[in-house]
């Protein structure tokens, strides 16, 4: 476990006080300060920018992937492809190339970082494909300086990227706010795009179909607990067969940034309002379009990939049995299957 030293404000406490904030590269959804005078923990809200729930030491052993109100700069970088960066428009875009091919460029969904691909699934996709991962800005090991973004920015800062690395066209993948991007970039740029898959996402406006309210209080509360909010992730009796499900997400490394994190569900909030998203757009699209999803995701409820693939005119649509949200640390090598035979291999 790596850990920074820090000083942290607490408002129970007269000005500062000394704490260390821990960098683990394991599977909650929350980041947590060990206070070393007292030997309390806290828990970061990294949405509202304070300390909110104490909870007992015992509790310092709970996986944890932070929602940072800090970019941890010095915490351990993957040890995959090398971090490249490419200026863009208030921000530096950090990138990754890995593997020989045709160009699949892959857009993470929301609060996410590029390492938070499951490797077993990178490592099928590389060995016929030239990958090509991201952080947005903001995110992981990118940089933004504006303060507020849409959807429409991360679509063309993907197309900055594209022109920097001297492709013509490219296969484009989207996971959840992922699709959305990719949805975007679709839209935007046709020309540029050979297949595109759309994986658990939606067309935004107001035809969208939400999750079940508990799912709602789970995801917007700031109090959920990291086993609530992996929960959401997974089919209950998938889960339940796991003896350690945090392990699913020990190769995410990265930094995230809460303030980042809000701006990005500012975007999603307009994606999601009435004229946002990509309906009403999506049938001037010509390239073949793969939509895939689980039938047990309870973020992004399936029947919102029926209604996308229905407004595209050259879709092809899959549900995965007993497949959630994480559908792709659940079935790895289901998934590559079908997005490899999709892509032509």
């Amino acid at each position: 476990m790596k850990s920074l030293s820090i000083r942290i404000l607490h408002p129970a406490m007269q000005g500062s006080c000394c704490g260390r904030i821990f960098c683990c590269p394991s599977s909650a959804l929350f980041c947590y300060i060990f206070h070393t005078s007292t030997g309390m923990v806290f828990k970061i809200n990294p949405i509202m920018k304070r300390l909110f729930k104490i909870i007992e030491r015992s509790n310092l052993q709970l996986p944890v992937i932070g929602l940072l109100l800090l970019t941890l700069s010095n915490c351990t970088k993957p040890e995959s492809s090398p971090i490249q960066y490419l200026d863009i428009p208030e921000g530096r875009m950090a990138y990754q190339s890995s593997g020989k091919g045709e160009p699949l460029i892959m857009c993470i969904g929301y609060s996410a970082n590029m390492d938070l691909w499951d490797p077993r699934l990178i490592d099928l996709l590389k060995k016929h494909y030239r990958l090509i991962t991201f952080d947005y800005r903001g995110m992981g090991y990118s940089s933004n300086t504006d303060t507020a973004f849409s959807i429409r920015t991360l679509a063309d800062d993907l197309e900055l990227l594209r022109e920097h690395l001297g492709l013509e066209k490219v296969h484009v993948m989207g996971w959840s706010m992922g699709g959305y991007v990719a949805q975007t970039y679709a839209v935007h740029y046709p020309e540029r795009i050979h297949k595109l898959i759309l994986h658990a996402t939606d067309f935004g406006g107001t035809s969208t179909l939400d999750p079940a309210q508990e799912v709602i209080d789970i995801l917007s509360d700031t109090l959920s607990t990291p086993a609530q909010m992996i929960g959401l992730m997974f089919p209950a009796g998938w889960l339940a067969s796991q003896q350690d499900p945090g392990r699913l997400f020990q190769h995410a490394k990265s930094p995230l940034n809460g303030y980042t994190i809000t701006l990005q569900d500012l975007a999603v909030s307009k994606w999601l309002s009435p004229g946002g998203g990509t309906a009403g757009r999506l049938h001037t699209l010509q390239m073949p379009v793969l939509v895939i999803t689980g039938d047990a995701d309870a973020v992004v409820p399936y029947q919102n990939s029926v209604i996308l693939a229905d407004s595209l005119i050259n879709s092809s649509l899959l549900l995965i049995n007993d497949g959630g949200h994480g559908l792709m640390y659940q079935y790895p090598e289901l998934l590559a299957g079908y997005l490899l035979n999709f892509l032509g291999h």
